[in-house]
C-alpha cells in the first residue's frame, strides 16, 4: 500500500480552498482525486495557492448547466468511493449532483456537503465566503482593540475554509470507517459556520459555572476573554474589573506568560513561558533571574496586581532590546528548555529549519512548470507513507483519458452488501473504536475530543494529580480536554501504573500523546513497545516541532505557532510593526508589542487539533486495508502552514498577497468592514457581478465602473461606500442585500461563545446542547462539528479526574480490593462526589 488512502477514488466538485485542501491531503496519500470543473475553471486559479490546494489531481471539464455534463457527472459519481460538494443548498439539486441522486446510483457512495452555514434555516442562501461566515459568528469580535479602535476587526487567517477542509476529511474518512462495516455510504456535512466552534473552546464555560444565565442578554464582547486573562495571572482587586472599558483600545492586561519584545536589530521574539520552571528558563536567559528574589515576582509566571505585570513587561521590553537577535538566538539555543520564536510570515515559515528537517517545506512543480515551493505532507505515516505525485493541472488536463476510462459497475465489489438503514443512528461512526490518550494541554487532547464526538471511546489517561489544563484558566479549560472522554488517573512511573497502562494499550485501536522526544521512552509507552503489546495500534504522536530535528527538543504554545507559522504577522495589520521600532518609546513599545501579543490569538491550539484527528482517521482507514497498526506523526507548525496555505507558496515572479489594512478593516473597498447607522456589516464583493449586483440594490448605477478604476488602495470609494452604509442598520442592510443576492452580511456583535450558544438558530441546527457532568450538573456544550445522514453524535460533559478509574481498573480484571489498595498507595486516583465535597 502506497498511501494511507491508496485505492480511494475521489470526485471533487468543490473550488476555492475548503474542498479542494480536503481533496488535496487524500490525493497526496494515495487517492485517485478527479477535479470536476466548469469550462470556465476553479475561480481559485487566479491564485497562487490553487497549485497547492490541487496538486496531485486529474482535472475533467465539465458543464453540470447541460444534460451531457451532468450524465457524465453521474457517471464519476457512480464509480467514486467519494463525492465532495461545496455549494449553497438548493444548487447540486439543479446541477445534478445530489446526494439521493448520487446515492441511488451508488449506494457504497460517502458524499461531503460544504456550506457556509448549514443545509437549511435562515440564513443558509447566504452567500457562505470565509469571511462572511467569520463576520456572522461573531469572531470577528474576538480581533477587537488588536487595531487603535473599538469594534469588530477582520480575522486574515481563513480558519473557516481550513477547518472546513478538516472536519469534511475526518467526515468522509470517519464514513468510510463504518462503510466497511455496513457497505453502505452516508451524507457527511460541514458547515463553514460550524467549523468556526473550535476557535471558542472556553470563553462561555465560565459565566455558566457562575450560575449566570446564558439565555440572558449578550454579553459585550471580550468580556470573558479579558476576565479570563486577568484571573489567569492577576489576583485582582474586588472590583478591579470595569465592563465599560472592555471597548477601549487603550486598556490592556499584560500577559506575563506570553510576551512578546523587539531585538536591538529590530527582531520582533514571541514568548511562551506559561509553566514556571519554563519561566525560570527564560529568566535564566535574559539575565533576570534576580526577580524572583522579590515577593512581587517570587511566583512568575504569575503576579498579582496589573502594575506588577506592567513593572514586568516593561523589564522584559528593555532587556531583549539590548541584544541582536543573533546574540539572544546562541542563549536560548544554549538554555535549550524556552518557548520562543522569531516572528515570520507564511513565506518566511516555509524556511524555518525544523520545518525543512520535518520536509514540510517541499519542491512541486508548478502549473505552468515552473518549480514552487508548498507546505509537505499534512501527517507522516510510517507504513504507508505519502507522496505528492505531481503538481496541480491545467484546466482540463484529464477529461478525454477520464471519460474515455469510465465503466459501467460499481467499484469496490469487495465490500460487504450494502445492508438496510436501522431506524436508529448509532452514537457516531466511529463506535466501537476505543483510544488510548495520554496528552495534554490543549491540541491533542481536544483533537482526541473531536473523535470522542465522532463515537469512539477515548480513555483519557492522565497523571494523579490531573493534567495542567485542570488548573488552567481556574479549569475551565479541562472542559473541552475532557468532555465526552473516560477519564483515569495513573502513576506511570510505578510499575503497576504503567502495567495498567500497558493493558489498556493491548485492548485499544489506537494511542494518542504529544510528548516531547524521549519522554515516551521514559515512560515506558513509547512506539517500539507499544507495538509489540499491539500490533494493530494506530499510535499518533501530536507533536509540537517534530520527532527528531534542531528544535524537537522545545517546548511550544499557541503564541509561539502562530509567530513560526505567519498568523502573527499577517494579523497585526499593514506598517506593523514599524521599522525601527527597537527605538521607540517604552510606551509605543508597549503599545506595538501588545498588538502583536493580540494578534497571536488562541487559533494554533485549535488548528493542529482538527488537522490532527484527519491524520488519526486515515491511518486508521489503511489499517482496515492493511490489517497493521504504524506510528503517525503530526506537528502544530506543519499544521498552521496549511492553515495559512492561501500564502505559503513561493516562486519566481509570485504576485504578492493581499495586507490586511492598518486599522483591520479588510483588504480594500470591495472586502472590507463598513460601519452602519446601527452595527457593521461585511461586504465581499469578489467578482465584478457581484458589485454590479450592489449598484443596483443602492441605486448608484453610475458606481460600478469603480470596479475597474478604484483608486490606489481604494480609500475614496471605501470612503464613499461607508457614507452610503450609515444610511441603514447592519440588520436592514443584510435583509437588503439578501435580496438582491449580495454578499454582504451583519456582524455578530455578541463573543462568539456567547452567540454559539445563547442563538436560536445555533441551537435548532445543534450546535448547541446541553449535557450533564457528574462534578458540575447540567451545562450547555458546543455540539457536533459535521452531521451523518446514517449516524448520530455522542456528546458528553466534563468529566472529572479519575470519574472512570474505578469501573476500567474492573474491566481490565483488578478486584475491589486491589483497586483500593492501588488508589491508598497514590498509584491510581478515584473520584467520587464525596471527593468533590471535599476539595470544595
Amino acid at each position: 500500500m502506497s498511501g494511507a488512502c491508496d485505492g480511494l477514488r475521489v470526485v471533487d466538485f468543490t473550488s476555492w480552498m475548503a474542498g479542494p485542501l480536503a481533496t488535496m491531503v487524500l490525493a497526496d496519500n494515495g487517492a485517485d482525486v478527479i477535479k470536476v470543473e466548469p469550462p470556465e475553471g476553479d475561480p481559485a486559479r487566479q491564485l497562487p495557492a490553487f497549485q497547492t490546494w490541487n496538486r496531485g489531481k486529474r482535472s475533467v471539464v465539465l458543464d453540470l448547466k447541460a444534460p451531457e455534463g451532468r450524465e457524465k457527472a453521474l457517471a464519476l459519481a457512480a464509480n467514486a468511493d467519494a463525492v465532495f460538494v461545496a455549494m449553497r443548498p438548493g444548487t447540486p439539486q439543479k446541477l445534478g449532483i445530489d446526494y439521493e441522486l448520487l446515492r441511488e446510483a451508488n449506494p457504497r457512495l460517502v458524499y461531503a456537503s460544504i456550506t457556509g452555514y448549514g443545509e437549511d434555516g435562515p440564513w443558509s442562501r447566504l452567500k457562505g465566503y470565509d469571511a462572511l461566515v467569520t463576520a456572522r459568528s461573531g469572531r470577528m469580535m474576538m480581533f477587537e482593540r488588536v487595531a487603535d479602535r473599538p469594534g469588530p476587526a477582520f480575522p486574515s487567517l481563513p480558519c473557516a475554509s481550513y477547518t472546513a477542509a478538516m472536519l469534511s476529511l475526518q467526515g468522509v474518512m470517519a464514513a468510510l470507517h463504518k462503510r466497511t462495516a455496513t457497505g453502505r455510504g452516508q451524507k457527511v456535512s460541514v458547515s463553514l459556520l460550524a467549523s468556526l466552534i473550535p476557535y471558542d473552546l472556553i470563553m462561555w464555560i465560565g459565566w455558566q459555572l457562575r450560575g449566570d444565565d446564558i439565555d440572558a442578554a449578550a454579553q459585550p464582547a471580550n468580556m470573558v476573554l479579558q476576565k479570563l486573562l486577568g484571573e489567569r495571572q492577576l489576583a485582582q482587586k474586588p472590583g478591579s474589573y470595569d465592563p465599560k472599558q472592555l471597548h477601549r483600545p487603550q486598556v490592556r492586561v499584560p500577559r506575563p506568560n506570553y510576551l512578546t519584545a523587539v531585538t536591538k536589530d529590530g527582531v520582533w521574539l514571541q514568548f511562551a513561558n506559561t509553566m514556571d520552571h519554563l519561566c525560570v528558563t527564560q529568566m535564566t536567559a535574559l539575565g533576570l533571574l534576580d526577580l524572583y528574589g522579590q515577593d512581587r515576582f517570587a511566583k512568575l509566571p504569575a503576579v498579582f496586581t496589573e502594575e506588577d505585570a506592567e513593572d514586568l513587561w516593561q523589564t522584559v521590553l528593555e532587556r531583549v532590546r539590548t541584544k541582536t537577535y543573533q546574540e539572544w538566538r546562541r542563549i536560548f539555543e544554549k538554555e535549550g528548555n524556552i518557548a520562543v520564536e522569531r516572528i515570520r510570515s507564511p513565506l518566511e515559515s516555509l524556511q524555518h529549519r525544523q520545518i525543512v528537517h520535518n520536509g514540510q517545506s517541499v519542491e512541486v512543480p508548478g502549473v505552468i512548470g515552473n518549480l514552487t515551493v508548498q507546505p509537505g505532507p499534512l501527517a507522516f505515516f510510517s507504513q504507508t507513507p505519502g507522496n505528492i505525485r505531481s503538481g496541480a493541472p491545467s484546466l482540463g488536463q484529464h477529461t478525454d483519458a477520464v471519460l474515455d476510462g469510465l465503466v459501467a459497475g460499481p467499484r469496490n465489489t469487495k465490500l460487504p452488501v450494502p445492508v438496510p438503514e436501522s431506524g436508529s443512528p448509532t452514537t457516531g461512526p466511529l463506535t466501537g473504536v476505543t483510544i488510548v490518550d495520554f496528552s495534554a494541554w490543549i491540541a491533542a487532547p481536544y483533537a482526541t475530543g473531536i473523535l470522542a464526538n465522532l463515537g469512539a471511546r477515548v480513555i483519557r489517561i492522565e497523571p494523579v494529580g490531573g493534567d495542567v489544563s485542570r488548573y488552567s484558566t481556574g479549569g475551565l479549560l479541562s472542559f473541552p480536554m475532557t468532555q465526552g472522554k473516560e477519564s483515569i488517573a495513573l502513576d506511570l512511573k510505578h510499575p503497576d501504573g504503567l502495567k495498567i497502562a500497558q493493558s489498556l494499550i493491548a485492548r485499544a485501536d489506537g494511542l494518542v500523546h504529544n510528548f516531547r522526544p524521549g519522554v515516551p521512552e521514559r515512560l515506558g509507552i513509547d512506539y517500539e513497545t507499544c507495538r509489540n503489546i499491539n500490533p494493530r495500534l494506530v499510535y499518533q504522536n501530536a507533536a509540537s516541532y517534530g520527532e527528531s530535528g534542531p528544535d524537537a527538543h522545545r517546548p511550544m504554545f499557541f503564541a509561539t505557532a502562530a509567530a513560526l507559522g505567519g498568523n502573527q504577522l499577517r494579523q497585526v495589520g499593514k506598517g506593523h510593526p514599524p521599522p525601527g521600532s527597537e527605538t521607540s518609546s517604552i510606551e509605543d513599545l508597549k503599545t506595538e508589542a501588545w498588538r502583536l501579543l493580540k494578534a497571536a490569538e488562541g487559533n494554533a491550539d485549535p488548528i493542529a487539533a482538527v488537522a490532527a484527528a484527519a491524520a488519526f482517521l486515515m491511518a486508521l482507514y489503511a489499517r482496515e486495508h492493511t490489517g497493521a497498526g504504524q506510528q503517525v506523526l503530526t506537528t502544530m507548525i506543519g499544521s498552521d502552514i496549511y492553515a495559512n496555505s492561501d500564502e505559503a507558496i513561493a516562486y519566481d515572479g509570485r504576485p504578492p498577497g493581499p495586507a490586511v489594512d492598518e486599522g483591520l478593516y479588510g483588504y480594500g473597498p470591495f472586502y472590507r468592514l463598513y460601519e452602519t447607522a446601527s452595527g457593521w456589516v461585511f461586504l465581499s464583493c469578489t467578482r465584478r457581478d457581484e458589485w454590479a449586483a450592489l449598484c443596483r440594490a443602492i441605486a448608484r448605477l453610475e458606481m460600478e465602473t469603480e470596479w475597474e478604476r478604484a483608486d490606489g488602495d481604494g480609500s475614496a470609494l471605501a470612503d464613499a461606500i461607508a457614507a452610503i452604509l450609515r444610511g441603514r442598520t447592519a440588520e436592514q442592510w443584510q435583509s437588503l442585500m439578501a435580496e438582491h443576492d449580495v454578499p454582504l452580511v451583519a456582524v455578530e456583535m455578541r463573543d462568539p461563545g456567547w452567540f454559539n450558544i445563547q442563538d436560536p438558530e445555533m441551537r435548532r441546527q445543534g450546535h448547541a446542547v446541553q449535557v450533564e457532568s457528574p462534578a458540575h450538573g447540567q451545562y450547555w456544550r458546543h455540539g457536533a462539528l459535521q452531521r451523518f445522514s446514517g449516524d448520530g453524535a455522542a456528546l458528553g460533559g466534563w468529566e472529572p479526574l479519575g470519574g472512570h478509574t474505578r469501573s476500567i481498573l474492573a474491566e481490565v480484571g483488578f478486584a475491589s480490593g486491589e483497586i483500593e489498595r492501588l488508589a491508598g498507595e497514590g498509584i491510581v486516583e478515584i473520584w467520587s462526589p464525596e471527593t468533590e465535597r471535599v476539595k470544595a
